[in-house]
C-alpha cells in the first residue's frame, strides 16, 4: 500500500474523535513491545501554548547534539507533520511500514474481543514505535487533549510540562479551570520533575501545586522574570533568559506574542532542568535552537508584501493573544480580516474582541461538518463592522482581501486551527503567494 491509501484506511476504517481512558493505547502498546518504555520523555499539557513550547524544547535538545523527536497534534495539512526527528518529518515511505504494523496490532486485538484503539490512540503508538525504532535520545511529546485519559499519558516522563490553562473543550474537560487544570495535572507522576507556566488562574496554579505535594512531585515555577524582552518586531523577539545559573543573552525569538515570551521561559526553563539533570545543553545551542524555530499558523506572517498573518486561536485565551498582538505590531495598520469558526466555538467572545479593530471582514469558513457558515459569521460581525461580506470559500476569501489590500493594511486569516491549515497550505506552501 502507499502513503494515501494508508491514509485513506486509517480515516475510513478507525474511528475518530475523544473516548478517553488509558487501557486501549496500554494494550496496544504491550502488542507491540512496549516502546514507549525504552524511550526518554518529555510530556508536555495546557490549553495553549503546548505545541510551541515543545517545538522549542525539542529544537533545542536538536541543536544540543541530542537526536530530538517530537509528537504533536492534530497536524494541519498532512499526516506525516505529527511526527519528527531533528525537525525531519517522517518520510511517507516510514509512516506506512509503522502504520501498517501498528494496525496489524489493532486487527489482532479486535480479534480477541478487546476494545479498538481510536485513530488517535493509533498515531500515538506509531510514533512511540518510530522513536525507539529510530533510537532517539529524547522524544518530547505534546498531549492531544486534556491530559489524564489522554493516550500520550501512559509515559514515565523525564520531565512533565504544563504551559496556560484557560477554558477549552469544556464538554470533555469540565465546565470550570479547576476541572480543566485537574485533567492537565493527569500527566504529573510520583516523585517527577514539572515545570509551570505562569499561569494567568490562580485556581488552576493551585490546583497544580496541591496535585504536585500529593505525588510528592518537584513543582518548578517558569518565572515571568526570567525572560527579558529587548527587542520586538514583526520578525520576532530578542531576549535574554537567567535562571538558576543560566545566563544567557541575546536569544532571537522569530515567534512574535507577549503569549511566546512565557511560553519561551517554560521551555528554557525546563532546558536548564535538563542541564542540571546532567544532560548538558550549552548557550549556544538554546541561541541555535530557539533561532531556528517554526509553529506555523500560530501569530505566523506568511507574506510581508501583501503583509499577510495566519492565526488559528479559536479560545479566550488564545483570541486576547492575538488580539494583543495585532494591538502591538500593527496598531497603524488598517486590517483586513478572513475570519471563520467552528460553530461549537465560542465565536461570539472572537467576534467581540477582533471585529472592532476591523477596517474590512470577510467571513468565510472552516472545511468541516462543525463549520458555523459564512453567513450567519456575516450576521454576528455585522454589530461591530459595517464592511462585512460572505465568502464561503477560504482561498477566493483570502483573493478578496488581497483586492482590498494596499500598503496602509494588513490581511489577518484566524478564527480556527482547521481554516488556519487551509489558508497555511495554500499561502506558504500553495501559490497564494
Amino acid at each position: 500500500m502507499n502513503y494515501n491509501e494508508v491514509v485513506n484506511l486509517i480515516e475510513t476504517s478507525m474511528r475518530f474523535g475523544c473516548r478517553p481512558g488509558l487501557e486501549r493505547t496500554a494494550k496496544l502498546l504491550a502488542f507491540l513491545g512496549n516502546p514507549h518504555k525504552r524511550l526518554r520523555l518529555i510530556h508536555v499539557a495546557g490549553t495553549n501554548g503546548k505545541g510551541s513550547t515543545t517545538a522549542m524544547i525539542a529544537n533545542v535538545l536538536s541543536s544540543a547534539g541530542y537526536s530530538t523527536g517530537m509528537y504533536i497534534s492534530p497536524h494541519l495539512y498532512k499526516n506525516t507533520e505529527r511526527m519528527t526527528i531533528d525537525g525531519i518529518e517522517i518520510t511517507e515511505e516510514d509512516f506506512v511500514k509503522y502504520a501498517l504494523e501498528v494496525m496489524a496490532m489493532v486487527k489482532l486485538m479486535k480479534e480477541k474481543g478487546l476494545e479498538e484503539p481510536t485513530q488517535f490512540e493509533m498515531y500515538t503508538a506509531m510514533a512511540f514505535l518510530y522513536f525507539e525504532n529510530k533510537k532517539v535520545d529524547f522524544a518530547v511529546i505534546e498531549v492531544g487533549l486534556g491530559g489524564r485519559y489522554d493516550a500520550t499519558n501512559v509515559i514515565d516522563p523525564t520531565l512533565a510540562v504544563i504551559t496556560s490553562i484557560s477554558y477549552d473543550h469544556m464538554d470533555i474537560l469540565g465546565d470550570s479551570i479547576e476541572k480543566i487544570a485537574y485533567e492537565k495535572a493527569g500527566i504529573i507522576k510520583e516523585g517527577s520533575t514539572v515545570i509551570m507556566y505562569p499561569q494567568l488562574f490562580a485556581d488552576a496554579a493551585n490546583l497544580m501545586e496541591e496535585v504536585s505535594r500529593e505525588k510528592k512531585a518537584t513543582l518548578i515555577k517558569a518565572g515571568k522574570n526570567s525572560v527579558i524582552l529587548k527587542e520586538f518586531s514583526m520578525a520576532g523577539q530578542i531576549i535574554d533568559f537567567k535562571y538558576r545559573g543560566y545566563d544567557i543573552h541575546d536569544i532571537k525569538l522569530p515567534l512574535i506574542g507577549d503569549h511566546q515570551l512565557n511560553n519561551a521561559a517554560v521551555a528554557l526553563t525546563a532546558i536548564a532542568e535538563l542541564n542540571k539533570m546532567g544532560h548538558s545543553v550549552e548557550a549556544e545551542a538554546v541561541r541555535k535552537g530557539i533561532e531556528s524555530v517554526k509553529w506555523p499558523c500560530r501569530l505566523s506572517i506568511v507574506s510581508t508584501e501583501p503583509l499577510i498573518l495566519i492565526d488559528g486561536a479559536h479560545n479566550e485565551d488564545g483570541i486576547n493573544s492575538l488580539q494583543s498582538a495585532l494591538s502591538k505590531y500593527f496598531s497603524s495598520r488598517k486590517i483586513i480580516f478572513v475570519i471563520g469558526m467552528l460553530k461549537d466555538k465560542d465565536y461570539g467572545y472572537a467576534i467581540r474582541k477582533l471585529m472592532p479593530m476591523a477596517y474590512y471582514t470577510i467571513a468565510t469558513e472552516p472545511v468541516s461538518e462543525r463549520a458555523l457558515s459564512a453567513s450567519a459569521m456575516a450576521e454576528a460581525v455585522k454589530p461591530y463592522c459595517n464592511s462585512v461580506s460572505p465568502e464561503p470559500n477560504i482561498i477566493k476569501a483570502i483573493e478578496k482581501a488581497k483586492e482590498l489590500y494596499d500598503k496602509d493594511s494588513m490581511i489577518c486569516v484566524c478564527g480556527s486551527l482547521y481554516l488556519a491549515g487551509s489558508a497555511y497550505e495554500y499561502l506558504a506552501r500553495g501559490n497564494g503567494q
